[in-house]
Formats: C-alpha cells, sequence, structure tokens
C-alpha cells in the first residue's frame, strides 16, 4: 500500500537512528540507512536480519545490561540518555514495545547528542568563568584591605581549578629575586609563602622564558616537564606540586610577576581565565601603589623623608597603649638655620636641613621625626642610657663634619616610662641647650 512506502521512506530517510527486534529472541527484523552509517554497515547491506542486536550492535555475547525492555509498554515511548562507551559517544534514545504480524517487538529510536553536549558543556563552562570572573572583580572592588581582597580571589580561583594552591608572586629586578606575596592553601595544604621569599631570579628562568615565548607556564607532570637535577624541580618537589599553571603579569611591556595555581584537577586547560583575573590583580596591585603613596605622604615629612608630626602624634598614642619597658626620647632643634636662610637663600637652608635629617636617620634609625621647621625628635625603645648618650656624640660628631648642628635634649626612663612627660622632658632639655647656645653664639 502507498502509506507503508511513505512510512518506509520516512524511516529511511529520518536522521534518528532506528532498529527493531523481536523481544522473544533478540533477532533484528530492521535498521535504518541512519543505523547502519552509525555501526558501519553499506546503505544496501541486509545481512542484519536475524542477527542478535546486542552482538551486532555492541559487540557482547549477552543481552546489553542496559536494555530497557523490561520497563517499556505499547503506550508510551521511555525516553534516557546512553553514552556508548566504544564509540565515546552519546545518544538520547525512546523505546517502545510495537506489534509486526502479531509478534512483540522492541522499537528503538536514537539521535547522536555528543557534539549537542558538548556545545551546552561548553556554553556552561563560559558561563562558569564568566561567574568567576564577576566573583573576582567584586571581590577585589568590594574593599580597600588588598590582603584580604587577594586572599578571597586566590581562593575563588583555586576553587574553580580544584586547586591545592593559588599564589601571586612579584619581581624585584633590582634585587633580582622573586617574593610570594598573596597565598591561598586548601584545608591540609601547608602554605608555602614565608619560604618562598627572596627567590632569585634565575631560579624561574624557564618560567619567565615561557611567559615570554607563549604567554603562559604549564606543567602537567613535574617528572615528565621538568629536569630533575634543575631549581626548579626541587622547589615545586618539596612543595608537593605535581602539576601547575601559572601565567605573568605584565605592566608596560615587562613581566612584573605571575599568577598561578598548584595541581590543578580541573578547568586546567582553560589558562585563558588567569590571564583575565591577572587584569584585574594588576589593577588591584596600582591601586595598593597608590594607596601606599597616599598612606606615605600622610606620614612622611616631604623635604627630608622623616615622618612627620602626624605620624608622631600617633607615635605617642600607640606609645601610651603600648607601653614599652623602656624609653628614650630625643628632642634636636637645628642651630643657625634662620642665618643660613638669610645669608644663602632658602634653598641652602633646605640643604642644611636634609643633611641634619640624613644624619639624624642614620643615627637613630626608622623611628625619627621633623615636627617643625628645624625641630627633630627621635623615638627609641631598645637602647640602654649609656648606648644613647653614645649615639648622641656620634651624631654630633658627624654633624659638624657635615656642617650642621644642633641642640639636643634627651629623656630616658627604663621602667616607669610615661611618653607624655618624657616628650616635654626631653622638649625643655632641648630648649635649656638652644638657649645656652644663643648665648655662647649669639645666634639663632
Amino acid at each position: 500500500m502507498l502509506w507503508e512506502r511513505i512510512a518506509e521512506a520516512l524511516l529511511e530517510d529520518s536522521d534518528s537512528i532506528l532498529y527493531v527486534t523481536r523481544m522473544d529472541n533478540n533477532q533484528l527484523l530492521y535498521i535504518n540507512k541512519q543505523a547502519k552509517l552509525d555501526i558501519g554497515l553499506p546503505e544496501d547491506d541486509t545481512s542484519y536480519e536475524g542477527q542478535l542486536c546486542h552482538k551486532l550492535l555492541y559487540g557482547f555475547d549477552e543481552p546489553c545490561k542496559h536494555c530497557k525492555r523490561s520497563v517499556i509498554n505499547h503506550q508510551d515511548f521511555y525516553r534516557w540518555n546512553f553514552f556508548h562507551e566504544g564509540r565515546g559517544v552519546h545518544y538520547w534514545v525512546k523505546d517502545k514495545i510495537i506489534t509486526v504480524a502479531g509478534v512483540d517487538c522492541h522499537m528503538e529510536m536514537a539521535m547522536q547528542i555528543t557534539e549537542q553536549l558538548q556545545n551546552e558543556r561548553k556554553v556552561r563552562r563560559e558561563l562558569d568563568k564568566e561567574r568567576v570572573l564577576l566573583q573576582c572583580v567584586k571581590t577585589l572592588e568590594s574593599t580597600l584591605d588588598t590582603q584580604g581582597a587577594m586572599d578571597n580571589l586566590l581562593e575563588i580561583v583555586a576553587r574553580y581549578f580544584n586547586g591545592d594552591r593559588a599564589y601571586l608572586f612579584e619581581f624585584d629586578y633590582v634585587k633580582q629575586v622573586t617574593n610570594n606575596t598573596y597565598e591561598w592553601a586548601a584545608e591540609g595544604v601547608e602554605k608555602e609563602i614565608d619560604i618562598l621569599q627572596n627567590v632569585p631570579l634565575s631560579v624561574i628562568q624557564t618560567w619567565i622564558d615561557a611567559f615570554a615565548a607563549v604567554g603562559s607556564f604549564y606543567i602537567s607532570d613535574l617528572d615528565e616537564n621538568v629536569d630533575r637535577e634543575s631549581d626548579t624541580y626541587r622547589i615545586l618537589e618539596m612543595q608537593g606540586i605535581h602539576s601547575l599553571i601559572a601565567v605573568p603579569l605584565e605592566k608596560d611591556g615587562h613581566i612584573i610577576g605571575f599568577f598561578g595555581v598548584d595541581n590543578p584537577r580541573k578547568n586546567y586547560d582553560d589558562i585563558s581565565l588567569l590571564s583575565s583575573v591577572s587584569f584585574f590583580i594588576l589593577n588591584a596591585l596600582d591601586k595598593r601603589a597608590y594607596r601606599a603613596m597616599l598612606e606615605r605622604l600622610s606620614y612622611e615629612d616631604g623635604l627630608t623623608g622623616l615622618f612627620n608630626r602626624h605620624r608622631f602624634n600617633l607615635s605617642i598614642e600607640e606609645l601610651t597603649r603600648h607601653v614599652p619597658p623602656q624609653l628614650a626620647v630625643v628632642y634636636m632643634d637645628l642651630n643657625n638655620l634662620k642665618t643660613t636662610n638669610d645669608t644663602f637663600g632658602h634653598d641652602a637652608g633646605d640643604m642644611l636641613i636634609q643633611t641634619a635629617a640624613d644624619i639624624i636617620r642614620e643615627t637613630f634609625g626608622e623611628h625619627t621625626f621633623r615636627i617643625g621647621g628645624d625641630e627633630f625628635v627621635a623615638m627609641l625603645t631598645h637602647v640602654d642610657e649609656e648606648a644613647l648618650k653614645e649615639l648622641i656624640n656620634r651624631m654630633n660628631e658627624t654633624m659638624e663634619q657635615q656642617g650642621a648642628n644642633v641642640s639636643t635634649g634627651y629623656s630616658y626612663r627604663s621602667g616607669n616610662v610615661n611618653v607624655i612627660k618624657q616628650t616635654d622632658e626631653a622638649d625643655s632639655a632641648m630648649y635649656a641647650e638652644k638657649q645656652l647656645y644663643r648665648r655662647l653664639h649669639g645666634k639663632k
């Protein structure tokens, strides 16, 4: 009949794979053209008729364990997904019982969906990557705390790759070393940031070369990819690293560090995520540097580089809250500044201030302050009084050699430390010496 020929033509030309087998003995009755193409039979082949479906289609001697005959019926299609391990192919399948010439038969229709699934996974992966990137951006923008933000970002990235550790290294080309500045480690993984300081750049020259050549560094297997006699191998093996991915941090055409993940277990072929995140990291590092500069300017005297009065006041507050066992406060007033300004000009006066400041810093160390035009203070918590006197004498000798002179007063206490009283005592002692200097020299 005409409709039978039409039905047969539709089945043969269908994009779906279709086959029919007897329910009682698993013998094949019909395979359409698409099914023949799928299993590698010629289009005009009819030798399949009477063969066992599990033998021809899957190569099994016994009926397929995944067969759905026990759950299908005449009324509705049973729909499911199947992965053919031998071919590496995914199928979308629907099964039903049909009756042909009074014999119950198993009809199965299937479509290959491998490419569709791959595309769906690719889309999901891209969406996941965009989600991670958005998380990273929000993390870096949500706080001014660079340390906290970087810790959170590294955790987000490490979890995306299911890695043991994520980290940031920054280069110091002056000292020719690199330092691990930020690190996140998974639970049970030991942090390495403390021992990865001042690592010679020569140790990672291979990495730097790879960054310059291909824009990334990837070790899939430590034993296979890295020379066992190299420093790189030694350092990575010591940390339990058998694989890693890393990308450079580039600024103005120069590699200033790198960003990486140790032992990534998923998405390790997606180094592009690291490259994208590195852009936002560079922006965060620029902001960190800018904030550090502003903080330094708020604490630092612009002419001398010593701490300014604002920082001096904060130090007094800190020493009041956390009283040290001993404290020395030294006040210094630069002599002859007005005479120098009047005689040689303010540039010469500025040079005199800078000379005195350099000597004070060299003598007393970090905690030195310029609190006025010609006034300086030093605070020391780790010297005894005899050592303090030696420092003051050494400073005065150096001042004399450099053509500078200061009136000095100090207060020293070991026990019963009181920073407020000691600053007053040192200031008063300095003022008394200043008055004596003026009487003796008639200068200001």
